[in-house]
């Protein structure tokens, strides 16, 4: 899959988070994150092995952690979830 077609899934998928959680709503962010999360699992269980999975999330995910972090700090702002 091309850098192009995955930025625009991105945005699709931004774009429906936005939709569904409002800038301050701690629980909405928590219930959309988490149903996001489930998804991604279960389609990596399609192609992927149990150990893969582990792997790829205590690696990479974790790996990851600070990057996307400072990402979406950047990208939203000092806002405070209640």
């Amino acid at each position: 899959m091309e850098d192009e077609e995955l930025q625009i899934i991105s945005q699709q998928l931004w774009d429906i988070v936005n939709e569904h959680v409002g800038p301050t709503d701690k629980t909405q962010l928590l219930a959309t994150s988490g149903m996001m999360l489930k998804t991604a699992l279960e389609l990596y269980t399609v192609v992927l092995s149990d150990e893969e999975i582990e792997n790829l999330l205590d690696h990479v995910v974790r790996n990851a952690i600070p990057k996307n972090r400072a990402k979406m700090s950047e990208k939203l702002g000092e806002r405070v979830l209640h």
